[in-house]
């Protein structure tokens, strides 16, 4: 895996103002913004280290916020393509503030998956 910088600040783009692109994350049936508050709330049960998020941390808020109690492979390589579009690549590791970004950033570009050849790659840790 990448460093736990970013490897060029030029790369991250501004996720908390861009449009959402992928699928509804709350299926309430309302539209809801996708926020710092709201990625923050779901990070701070979840993260050990108020200045880190680990790579695994990042995949487990993401999983929260989505409400998903199991992920497949095309959701993981999702959150590497945004560690990738926010951090230059995949790390042990972030900033707290930079595994946000990474959360909201997979959040607004999400697609989903092809269920018709998605399994279970892995399950929430409680």
């Amino acid at each position: 895996m990448a460093s736990e910088g970013p490897f060029d600040t030029e790369l991250v783009p501004e996720v908390w103002t861009m449009p959402s692109r992928g699928i509804e994350w709350c299926d309430c049936g309302r539209h809801h913004v996708l926020d710092r508050g709201i990625v923050l709330g779901f990070a701070q049960d979840l993260v050990e280290d108020p200045d880190w998020m680990t790579h695994d941390e990042v995949i487990d808020t993401a999983m929260d916020l989505w409400n998903y109690v199991s992920v497949c492979e095309f959701f993981l390589l999702a959150i590497r393509r945004s560690a990738s579009a926010v951090n230059g690549g995949p790390a042990p590791r972030y900033s707290f503030e930079r595994g946000l970004e990474i959360v909201a950033y997979f959040s607004k570009t999400w697609q989903g998956c092809p269920e018709e050849i998605c399994s279970p790659s892995r399950d929430r840790e409680d």
